[in-house]
């Protein structure tokens, strides 16, 4: 009993807690609007005092032109006067009338100048509140209410505790009691509701009463049921649903909070009570009508975060379902999508009576923007696949596709945020498309006329021709010339994938009847458009037809052509029709053919494949390098030229590499056993791409090319390093080849040398990279320049291997000698002759590494005139290096004279 008290205690806390929330957010709220009612005030006090101005300036305008009309008067008559009397000509008044009007001008001038000039009074700046003022405020505004229905209720808590431990009350009169508890203080709130009026002092009240009513009606049901098990779960269930939905029509008297507890409760009374039935149409029912009652009840208390409410309850109880309903409650659950579908998108799109009607087109960016009705649309989507997923193929699969694509292709005739809601469907018909099982047999010539054959040509035709007509009505709708390009041929596609390999013979040809119909109608209507969309729709959808045509048809090499030529296409079109194409879909097509023939030397159908008796890639890459070139001239936009460029370089690229691994391996290394030929070719190749990226984003800019050169330059070192440790021809017995000089140490060290030394020359690398090439590029050249010049000499005398446990002859150990010799010579010489110190000192240093050799090693085993000789040559040598490093210094020095 202490147990379920203390779930009543946490239930009253948690509702103290939510009051406290709804209170202090009551009391943000009430703060802001005084601090905007004293803004208006002030600025209304403002305006009275401006125009209070202005009349006593009219007044006063009003008053000197009838004073200087008087005074104009009287010097007339006064004149008129002296006239007379003297009988003397006088000079008309024109001066005191000019003087008059000047004054007045001037007076005006003076009134509007004051009146500008006049200080505005500035509204006063609001006065910070103190956390003491805060609360005092937050006291005021019902704060105590809340306060004090949480320790009433935690007080009757701790009375009916107090009365159960004494034995005081038996248990169905404690629950009797707890009833009457909980409805007085709903009828106590329903009462100062009705005497008071609906001001937000006796709402407060009243919601703050009702709650704890409600919240007490709930645990005293569920202590009767899973406690002393007075009612059965029937019983239960309803009055727990009833107090739920009591709840929920208690706020639109009483405010949202109301409605919070009887949504949060009607939702969860499935959970509480397991009548243990398992009846999914008994439990979706029950969702259905609450989710009905709860939208209504948002909708008329405009609050949003009750629909979210609503919304979650619906689709988690839902899913639910989804995952323990048989096969046969499809309909029970396609019953609560379509619900589901009304209450959460078409009511809040097209109103509740579905009256509403707007055919404005909308961008397709707007179209893809996140909003809560497409959420919906997704989650039934997703459910309808789980449901399928978990129970397998059914007939009743293919009506739900063909009622949702019902469903989709009419809600755009009503309102064009549903320009979307078509291919989503049609996602749905190619997943039944997928799902269909064959069951005929295979050899039956009317197979194609059946079962999913049968299935997909409906499917295919219906989407070509609801997007034609949908296209005609509405031109300006962008996304009918995208579905048009995209339904029919994803459809014929799918079922092209999915097609037993016993089945091609039949099937491909009346699928080419099909592709070249549409093809042709579309080629057709290029000549009847009027508008420029339409064309260029009509000449893309063409060409997408023929290009599935020549999927099925060609093999693989000539298939590459095939679709890379659709992008010459694309471009033609565009500058025939002079239209624009949305720049991320011409992006995409070219990625995909790249991505294409970049991944097509690693699959079996390229691996022996001959184009005009010569391996594919002599014929194929050096053709689509032609047609992607003309594709880039016929292009005017900039950004989209920089990716054909980009596409232009990696195709010469893909081309070296492709080439120089058939020439050298005979095949494409094959990563799941990589021998010692596949890593020198993989990191001869990934070096050169990786310097080919790193130039190109040098002259782009753009990021792409950085990471993709930083990518394949680690995987190129990646390579030498477990070249260098487990393949070290110095260490393990590797072949190298039996071709002096050109060999795999070629591959393996000399390229690799001279395209950093390129890298360093021409200062490729990238300075995002912060690297120092003095310290990093430098030292990997000189390094792998060594182990070539070292390999190479030892190659002369050991022919296949070099490795360093063979027998070493007295000729190679002197050949290794001579040739740093002359190597440090070169060095020292062309140093001094372009003034690099760096050069010939480097030279100076090697040139020092080669007398400690000859006087350590290389003479150390030599006696009498051997040893002479040996010292008279390497001195001879020596001088005449010296000779000729001072003859370059003086040349050098007399140029510039």
């Amino acid at each position: 009993m202490e147990t379920l008290l203390g779930l009543f205690a946490l239930v009253f806390a948690v509702f103290m807690l939510g009051g406290l929330i709804v209170a202090w957010y009551s009391f943000v709220k009430l703060r802001s609007a005084d601090a905007k009612i004293k803004e208006l005030t002030l600025a209304v006090l403002h305006l009275k005092s401006l125009v209070k101005k202005l009349s006593e300036t009219n007044t006063l305008r009003a008053t000197s032109e009838e004073s200087a009309q008087e005074s104009v008067v009287e010097q007339s008559a006064e004149s008129d006067t002296q006239a007379t009397d003297n009988s003397q000509p006088q000079t008309p008044q024109v001066d005191s009338t000019g003087n008059v009007n000047a004054a007045l001008a001037t007076h005006q001038q003076q009134a509007k100048t004051s009146l500008n000039e006049e200080p505005r009074s500035k509204p006063k700046p609001l006065e910070t509140v103190s956390l003491a003022q805060r609360l005092e405020q937050f006291l005021a505004n019902n704060g105590l209410l809340w306060i004090g229905a949480g320790i009433l209720a935690l007080g009757g808590i701790f009375l009916a505790k107090y009365s159960i431990e004494s034995g005081l009350i038996s248990i169905t009169l404690r629950l009797i009691l707890g009833g009457v508890f909980a409805l007085a203080l709903v009828i106590l709130a329903e009462y100062l509701y009705r005497k008071h009026g609906a001001s937000n002092h006796v709402t407060n009240t009243s919601a703050a009463l009702a709650s704890g009513g409600i919240i007490t009606g709930f645990a005293l049901v569920l202590a009767t049921f899973s406690y002393y098990h007075f009612i059965s779960p029937v019983v239960a269930f309803a009055a727990l649903a009833a107090i739920s939905l009591i709840a929920t029509a208690l706020a639109l008297r009483f405010g949202p909070l109301l409605a919070v507890i009887g949504i949060i409760g009607a939702y969860t009374v499935p959970a509480l009570v397991n009548t243990g039935s398992n009846n999914v149409f008994a439990l979706l029912m029950y969702v259905n009508f609450v989710s009905i009652a709860a939208i209504w009840v948002a909708n008329k208390v405009k609050r949003e975060w009750l629909w979210w409410q609503s919304f979650v309850g619906h689709f988690v109880w839902l899913t639910i379902s989804v995952a323990i309903a048989d096969k046969s409650d499809i309909w029970v659950i396609a019953a609560t999508m379509a619900i589901a579908f009304y209450l959460y998108v078409l009511s809040s799109v097209l109103g509740w009576r579905l009256t509403n009607k707007n055919l404005t087109p909308l961008a397709i960016k707007v179209l893809l923007m996140p909003r809560k009705e497409q959420l919906a649309l997704v989650l039934n989507i997703l459910l309808l696949v789980l449901f399928y997923s978990l129970h397998g193929f059914s007939s009743s699969l293919l009506i739900v596709s063909v009622l949702l694509s019902a469903l989709c292709m009419y809600l755009p005739l009503r309102h064009s945020a549903f320009d979307s809601w078509p291919f989503v469907s049609l996602i749905f018909s190619c997943f039944a498309i997928v799902n269909y099982p064959i069951v005929h047999q295979l050899d039956d010539p009317m197979l194609v006329f059946s079962s999913v054959f049968l299935y997909a040509q409906l499917v295919g035709v219906a989407y070509f021709v609801y997007s034609v007509v949908m296209q005609k009505l509405f031109i300006k709708r962008a996304s009918y010339s995208l579905l048009l390009g995209i339904a029919p041929l994803l459809v014929f596609a799918v079922s092209y994938i999915v097609t037993p390999q016993t089945v091609e013979t039949t099937l491909y040809p009346l699928w080419t009847v099909y592709l070249m119909v549409m093809a042709g109608y579309a080629l057709w209507q290029i000549t009847k458009a009027h508008h420029a969309l339409a064309t260029i729709t009509f000449w893309l959808t063409a060409n997408s037809f023929l290009a599935l045509v020549f999927t099925m048809w060609l093999n693989a090499s000539t298939l590459s052509l095939a679709i890379c030529a659709q992008l010459v296409l694309i471009a033609y079109g565009q500058q025939r029709f002079k239209v624009e194409l949305p720049l991320w879909l011409s992006k995409i097509a070219l990625s995909l053919v790249l991505m294409r023939i970049t991944l097509a030397p690693w699959t079996q159908q390229y691996s022996n494949e001959l184009v005009f008796g010569v391996h594919w890639s002599l014929v194929v890459l050096p053709m689509m390098f032609a047609m992607v070139f003309y594709a880039y001239r016929l292009h005017s936009n900039s950004e989209l030229k920089k990716w054909y460029e980009g596409a232009l370089l990696h195709l010469i690229a893909l081309f070296v590499t492709t080439e120089t691994s058939y020439f050298l391996v005979g095949h494409y290394p094959d990563f799941s056993n990589l021998n010692f030929a596949e890593l020198c070719v993989l990191s001869m190749n990934w070096l050169i791409l990786a310097v080919v990226y790193w130039w190109r984003f040098k002259i782009s800019s753009r990021s792409l090319y950085l990471y993709a050169g930083c990518a394949l330059a680690a995987a190129s070192g990646l390579c030498h390093l477990v070249l260098n440790t487990q393949y070290n021809p110095f260490l393990e017995a590797i072949l190298i080849g039996d071709i002096f000089l050109f060999n795999w140490l070629m591959v393996m060290w000399a390229v690799p040398a001279v395209i950093i030394a390129l890298v360093y020359y021409f200062d490729i690398v990238p300075k995002q990279l912060k690297l120092n090439k003095n310290k990093v590029l430098l030292p990997i050249a000189a390094g792998f320049s060594f182990l070539f010049i070292n390999g190479v000499v030892r190659s002369y005398f050991q022919t296949e291997q070099i490795r360093l446990s063979l027998p070493t002859s007295q000729a190679e150990i002197y050949s290794y000698s001579v040739v740093w010799l002359i190597i440090a010579a070169g060095f020292i010489l062309f140093g001094q002759r372009i003034a690099k110190s760096v050069v010939y000192q480097a030279g100076f240093a090697i040139l020092l590494v080669v007398i400690l050799k000859a006087f350590l090693f290389d003479m150390a085993h030599l006696d009498g005139l051997y040893r002479a000789i040996s010292f008279i040559g390497l001195g001879l040598s020596l001088v005449a290096l010296g000779w000729l490093f001072t003859r370059f210094k003086l040349v050098s020095e007399e140029a510039p004279q």
